[in-house]
């Protein structure tokens, strides 16, 4: 039996060696197709495994990674009451306006802390002619990010730099100001490079414990 009998037997097919030019192109093509395989398995075996991807929150959005982001209260956003709802873009007025922050429930008295690492740039207050709530107001010039947090009493001094997850101040009682029934909470405003962009996107969620509380 020839050679080639044999290989077709066995389930093989052989080509006739390339002659001149055509010998010396098809011995690089299959030496390059060998070092290229040899190449791949090298890549898929010390390639570092990719990055896990964000856990999704109940909300559908990824939780955010980022270390310099915290959660004012560690508390959920405020749900439906008799003033609205607590989320980004909420109806206001009877639809005429939109909610341009959201709401992190709080206890009153209980810590606030920064959403943000930045500076404290103002202090001041949540509305005209109303002195009983103040808001704190932080700005982090690195990642171009600003946030104003209202119905905070601040413990700290405008110009500080604090830490994400600092405390900024006490959460503050809403309900002399919305005697019909609002669910106690801290306003977030937050904007990205001076466009107004929803915190609960980026911010963690809740972590489920109350922080301290004055008696």
């Amino acid at each position: 039996m020839s050679a080639s009998s044999h290989d077709r037997r066995r389930g093989r097919v052989t080509f006739p060696a390339p002659r001149g030019a055509a010998a010396t192109l098809f011995t690089a093509f299959a030496l390059a197709s060998c070092v290229g395989a040899a190449f791949a398995g090298d890549v898929s075996l010390n390639a570092p495994a990719p990055e896990h991807e964000p856990k999704a929150t109940s909300s559908g959005k990824a939780a955010p990674t980022h270390a310099a982001l915290a959660n004012p209260t560690g508390h959920d956003l405020r749900g439906e009451d008799a003033y609205g709802a607590g989320f980004f873009g909420a109806s206001r007025a009877a639809g005429t306006r939109r909610h341009r922050g959201a709401d992190y429930i709080a206890e009153p008295g209980e810590i606030v802390r920064a959403p943000i690492a930045g500076v404290v740039e103002r202090i001041g207050f949540a509305y005209r002619g109303d002195e009983r709530y103040r808001y704190v107001e932080l700005a982090d010039a690195q990642t171009g990010r600003d946030v104003r947090v209202l119905y905070v009493g601040p413990i700290v001094d405008l110009g500080a730099t604090v830490e994400a997850g600092a405390p900024i101040g006490r959460a503050q009682d809403l309900s002399a100001r919305y005697p019909r029934g609002i669910t106690n909470h801290v306003h977030v405003e937050m904007r990205e490079n001076g466009a107004l962009a929803d915190p609960a996107a980026l911010l963690p969620e809740a972590a489920g414990a109350h922080a301290e509380i004055d008696a």
